[in-house]
């Protein structure tokens, strides 16, 4: 171990020192003493969000270093500061820690909240462990009931972590490494002050500064007024305004209940392979298991159903028993699930499969949809089934906290979709709406024309309606909706196949008709059938002046080959 300040980092510190930024400081003393700290803060959270609970820290004036107070962390105690996700610039943490005498503490840094930890450290009989993915674990000794400070620098640029303690380094090592070996994500989620069994210990003077800035988030700028189409290609500029990449998914989303198409069938929504094999654990705890389906797994079954779930099951959970879920989906950034579409709780069968119908069918759109279940495991079974294919990127998640984790195979060997399936029932939506790119990453200030085109093919005379959803990285401005109305008419005496499109449908001030052959005339009829208007228009595309009262009107619509007659509302 070597002592801080040497002449080189001297230096750079002074370097550093010029452009810091202290970010949050909370030296604890203008909280209510006994009470809660994720009660009275905005800055501090619990695991779950659940303040003023047994997850949540209380003020303590037993031990401080600064004031009189200072956050106690006991049993089930379990804080969380949000470093918004860092992943460029230098940071550094400081604050002073005191273990009690007879117990034990804790703290880790993680790379994503939940789901991925960067590193941890453990105290216990005078000995701190640091868990940072290295073969061997760094050590050091402490002193119990004594006040020692800690400093952790954070560089992003550099992909690198400094463990100070009482101002001798501990330890230096690559920060993207996982707390437990392997690779994971360069990039600062949170700080986790955490109380196992056991642990009794104070932190006071919590410090988090910006040494050095970094890159400002992506930030997406994009039109999203209604789209009401003639049929030709309507192209919408996103930007980004930010100064990290802009990473999104494009795609449709159909209104459901709208125009159908003829010779769809009942089908299943899977991509898992028959039951291979089985996982489980050595303890008991809450488990959720899902099958994540994107929306090119999920839109040719627009306008179906999911009526009944398929799971097997290999060893019976506790009770016998699971809750099986249908979700949408959350966010972009971090997928999971924000809303129950239908849940059931039903008693299983070991090594078969088990369908469960749902009590109310679950409509399908073409946008992302989660379907799972939950289940307590019990210690040392295998209840949860698995094919033996390669796993299906983004297909498979699990939960055992509070968030979701893509699931990476038994020994994260790449293999093991899990045995869930959707059983569709009903008529699907004809696909008449495109939406491209599919995805792609925009640098800072650039753009990316996204191109929401329609496809005529098959259409029955009717209005559709759907929606372009843009999903990104912008952490204020996750999924974007853009509306898109289709009104499409095929002419009654139609020979050639020729099409025409009218809109907008209520329309105000004017009304667009477009075909694909040349328009002769457009007349406008009351509903009595009296003649408002006769113009010719020799043309392929024509707008027509609304200058009549408010009411329902007939346009009739002639080319050569095609009379098309709508009902039209003015309003």
């Amino acid at each position: 171990m070597k002592k801080l300040i040497t002449l080189f980092t001297a230096l750079l510190f002074g370097m550093f020192a010029i452009g810091q930024t202290v970010v949050f400081s909370d030296d604890f003393e203008a909280y209510t003493a006994g009470g809660y700290v994720a009660e009275q803060s905005t800055d501090w959270e619990t695991w779950t969000n659940s303040p003023g609970t047994s997850e949540d820290a209380t003020i303590s004036t037993t031990q401080s270093v600064s004031g009189s107070q200072s956050m106690n962390v006991v049993d089930g105690n379990d804080m969380i500061y949000d470093f918004g996700n860092k992943t460029s610039g230098i940071y550094q943490v400081d604050f002073e820690y005191y273990v009690v005498a007879g117990a034990e503490a804790y703290f880790n840094t993680q790379h994503i909240f939940g789901s991925q930890w960067a590193f941890s450290c453990t105290f216990a009989s005078g000995t701190m462990t640091l868990a940072n993915g290295q073969t061997t674990s760094p050590t050091a000794s402490y002193t119990e009931d004594t006040w020692m400070h800690f400093m952790i620098e954070y560089n992003m640029e550099m992909d690198s972590a400094y463990l100070y303690m009482d101002g001798t380094e501990i330890s230096g090592w690559v920060f993207s490494n996982q707390e437990s070996g392997g690779t994971g994500e360069n990039q600062l989620g949170c700080f986790n002050f955490y109380g196992p069994a056991n642990n009794d210990y104070y932190v006071d003077d919590f410090v988090f500064t910006e040494v050095e800035s970094g890159l400002l988030p992506p930030e997406v700028s994009l039109n999203t007024d209604p789209v009401i189409s003639s049929g030709d290609p309507v192209v919408r500029s996103m930007e980004n305004t930010g100064e990290e990449d802009l990473n999104f998914s494009a795609y449709p989303v159909y209104n459901w209940g709208g125009p159908v198409k003829s010779g769809s069938r009942d089908g299943i929504l899977n991509y898992d392979g028959d039951y291979a094999s089985a996982i489980g654990w050595a303890s008991t705890f809450d488990v959720m298991a899902a099958a994540r389906y994107l929306p090119e797994y999920t839109a040719p079954f627009a306008g179906q159903a999911i009526e009944s779930v398929d799971i097997y099951i290999n060893d019976l959970p506790t009770n016998d028993s699971i809750r099986v879920y249908v979700w949408a989906k959350d966010g972009y950034i971090t997928p999971g699930t924000s809303t129950v579409l239908a849940q059931k709780d039903v008693t299983v069968t070991a090594t078969s499969w088990n369908t469960i119908t749902l009590d109310t069918p679950v409509p399908l759109n073409g946008d992302e949809i989660w379907v799972g279940y939950g289940f307590n495991h019990p210690d040392g079974s295998y209840v949860l089934g698995i094919d033996g294919n390669t796993l299906v990127d983004n297909g498979n998640y699990l939960k055992t906290g509070v968030v979701w984790s893509e699931f990476e195979g038994i020994g994260g060997d790449g293999m093991g979709n899990f045995n869930i399936r959707a059983n569709v029932v009903g008529t699907q939506m004809p696909e008449w709406l495109t939406v491209s790119p599919a995805s792609g990453s925009i640098a800072a200030s650039g753009t990316q024309d996204i191109t929401i085109d329609f496809v005529s093919t098959g259409l029955d005379n009717a209005t559709y309606y759907g929606m372009a959803l843009v999903g990104c990285n912008d952490p204020a401005s996750e999924w974007n909706e853009i509306p898109v109305q289709l009104d499409y008419f095929v002419g009654i005496n139609e020979q050639s196949g020729h099409g025409i499109l009218t809109y907008p449908n209520p329309a105000k001030d004017v009304f667009y008709v477009k075909s694909d052959e040349e328009i002769q005339r457009i007349q406008i009829h009351s509903l009595s059938g009296q003649l408002l208007h006769d113009m010719d228009v020799n043309a392929t595309k024509q707008a027509v002046q609304l200058d009549m009262e408010s009411g329902i009107y007939l346009v009739k619509v002639i080319t050569k080959t095609n009379t098309v007659i709508k009902r039209v509302v003015v309003q």
